[in-house]
């Protein structure tokens, strides 16, 4: 294998993750950057709840679901997909565009196809028979936008909370 062809695993001015960044947050590593093997400290207190405290900042009140679509991003773990799911598939039956308006008996399967592909991964499934690519990729779209917006401002209001404190 030639070495040259071997991708590096951190590039100095890239981006972080969006777990990368909710991990730093929350006081924990990815150990994304170049480090010389050695772990660190063993903390008494678990990543995902160190994530789950961190997050909790980001909630501007009780009904917003910001913070739960981040922690189940952040941690890849279904742990508010029943609350998520219901939001937004409302948001979906809510909004007026034509491709939403036209899908919207399909809205809850939008719904659980959005959360599926932005927490674990895994791809939209085809067009369901009689519903146009068109139509099929927007709401597709919309529905993981609303996901990644709103668990995008749940980590910039948590991060603003915890540099104000």
């Amino acid at each position: 294998m030639n070495i040259a062809t071997i991708q590096p695993t951190h590039e100095a001015g890239s981006r972080p993750t969006f777990r990368e960044r909710v991990f730093a947050l929350a006081g924990h590593g990815t150990w994304r950057g170049p480090s010389d093997g050695v772990r660190g400290e063993q903390r008494p207190i678990p990543a995902d709840h160190l994530v789950a405290a961190a997050l909790s900042f980001g909630r501007h009140d009780a009904k917003d679901v910001g913070p739960d679509i981040a922690i189940d991003m952040a941690l890849q773990r279904d742990g508010s997909k029943a609350k998520v799911c219901i939001w937004l598939a409302g948001m979906l039956n809510s909004e007026r565009s034509g491709a939403c308006k036209r899908l919207r008996p399909l809205a809850a399967h939008y719904a659980n196809w959005a959360y599926n592909a932005m927490v674990h991964g895994w791809q939209f499934p085809p067009a369901p028979q009689g519903v146009a690519d068109k139509d099929h990729g927007e709401v597709a779209l919309f529905a993981c936008l609303l996901l990644e917006n709103s668990a995008e401002d749940a980590l910039a209001n948590a991060a603003r909370k915890v540099r104000a404190a």
